[in-house]
């Protein structure tokens, strides 16, 4: 019990948008052909990159610091 906790945590605090975008993207797969999965994935990629949790983790890993995400 104490395991799973702690992973809903560790789910809980992370960026909440690329969490919401990965699991639109594992539902939407499975009726697309390889290429178009890797094309939707690309496109899904990009579109978090534009945003600030994305910023704000490449901040911290740069630094070697734990990233802090706001969902934005």
């Amino acid at each position: 019990m104490a395991e799973a906790q702690g992973l809903a945590r560790r789910i809980a605090d992370g960026p909440t948008w690329a969490n919401m975008m990965t699991k639109t993207m594992l539902a939407q797969e499975w009726s697309m052909s390889i290429e178009q999965a890797i094309e939707a994935e690309a496109q899904a990629q990009a579109i978090c990159m534009q945003g600030q949790d994305f910023h704000r983790a490449y901040e911290a890993f740069v630094a070697k610091e734990k990233p802090m995400f706001e969902g934005d």
